[in-house]
């Protein structure tokens, strides 16, 4: 085969349909949950994205997440979260504890939410009735909702690091610049002052989750340890420096 043919193959759906029948992807087939939140930029509380989590649970105080910023076939790869037990937590130094941020607002508000599949497989089998469409979206949400509540009680008491590589907001196209440190936000009054963000803790979804939540999920104090920048006005910024490379 000319080496230019090869090359062409290589993005090909052919190619890849062959790849994942040859090749063993063990890590990313251990994925088991996805969550949905906000992250907001650490040294930059004007920004945010929406962050699509795909997780695995190493041990029940360790949890690995990829971070996307859709959930789409397309979506880019922009960072990744570590989240920890609130034992493990408060078992950090305590420098390293300033990376780190509460899940207690996210999902005791409803912003965090367990993200599952559509009850209908494709839209060409979608019903066209409208009141069919609802009852159907009424009873997806009814299991989401029953189906999150181990996991949020869990997460209510979990602390995260967030590292973004790719700042998609304003580098949409490639992941250009140093990693940034994000964090999650803690109360109602940081995100009504951005009309997207207040519209979505509005709305009815968030408004149910959180009525629900408040019903089940204990009455728990975060620790003090965790997002730092509340107490000091100040978070960690990712400067490049440049050193002399150590040889052997």
């Amino acid at each position: 085969m000319e080496k230019s043919v090869k090359e062409t193959a290589y993005n090909t759906s052919v190619f890849s349909a062959a790849g994942s029948a040859m090749m063993s992807f063990k890590p990313v087939n251990a994925i088991h949950q996805h969550l949905c939140a906000f992250h907001t930029y650490a040294i930059d509380r004007t920004r945010h994205i929406e962050a699509h989590h795909f997780c695995t649970h190493l041990t029940p105080d360790l949890h690995q997440c990829v971070i996307y910023d859709s959930d789409k076939p397309d979506a880019k790869l922009i960072g990744i979260e570590y989240i920890l037990s609130e034992n493990a937590f408060l078992d950090l130094p305590l420098e390293e504890r300033k990376y780190w941020h509460s899940h207690k607002y996210e999902v005791e508000s409803g912003l965090l939410r367990l993200t599952v599949k559509g009850l209908v497989p494709g839209k060409d089998s979608y019903p066209s009735s409208k009141t069919t469409r609802n009852l159907m979206s009424y009873f997806l949400e009814m299991v989401t909702d029953y189906a999150e509540q181990p996991a949020m009680l869990s997460l209510q008491r979990t602390y995260g690091k967030t590292i973004h590589t790719w700042q998609v907001d304003i580098h949409p196209h490639l992941p250009l610049g140093p990693p940034t440190l994000m964090m999650s936000y803690t109360n109602d009054r940081q995100l009504e002052k951005d009309p997207k963000l207040a519209s979505v803790l509005i709305s009815q979804e968030i408004q149910s989750k959180r009525l629900l939540r408040k019903n089940y999920l204990p009455q728990y104090g975060k620790s003090s340890q965790a997002d730092e920048w509340e107490q000091t006005g100040q978070s960690v910024s990712f400067e490049p420096i440049m050193k002399d490379v150590q040889f052997q």
